[in-house]
């Protein structure tokens, strides 16, 4: 387990090996998070009557499908032993960029959702004393 926190260990260019029980778990959970994407981005259009939720579903599907088919590039290129791409540090910045992802997903619906549900509102308020055709 001290190898795994050590610099060296996740620095290296070599591929890690993925064969084995780890190795198929990984697999099956990459292919897990784009299925899950695809099936987030199918339900995303069809459930949501909130205009701003189906945004936020939307952008969560893009996530799971776009994280799962570069961790799915990433295992494809740690099982072939490819050098440079197999490297165990892209699994780091795999998983820094779903950190990130995460965080500016979190960012929006905790604070961009509500200013536009609120000027959404007044713009609401104010349409009806323009005159034109009126939204029930």
């Amino acid at each position: 387990m001290s190898a795994f926190l050590q610099p060296t260990y996740w620095l290296t260019m070599n591929p890690p090996e993925v064969g084995g029980l780890l190795g198929s778990v990984t697999f099956v959970v990459f292919v897990f998070v784009f299925i899950l994407g695809i099936v987030g981005h199918l339900v995303a259009d069809r459930r949501g009557s909130d205009r701003f939720m189906r945004e936020v579903g939307h952008k969560i599907a893009t996530l799971f499908v776009v994280m799962g088919l570069l961790g799915v590039l990433l295992f494809f290129f740690s099982f072939e032993e490819i050098r440079l791409f197999g490297a165990r540090f892209w699994y780091l910045v795999w998983a820094i960029g779903l950190l990130m992802w995460v965080f500016l997903i979190f960012r929006y619906v905790k604070w961009t959702v509500p200013t536009m549900r609120e000027r959404e509102t007044l713009r609401h308020a104010n349409q009806k004393y323009l005159p034109g055709r009126k939204k029930k």
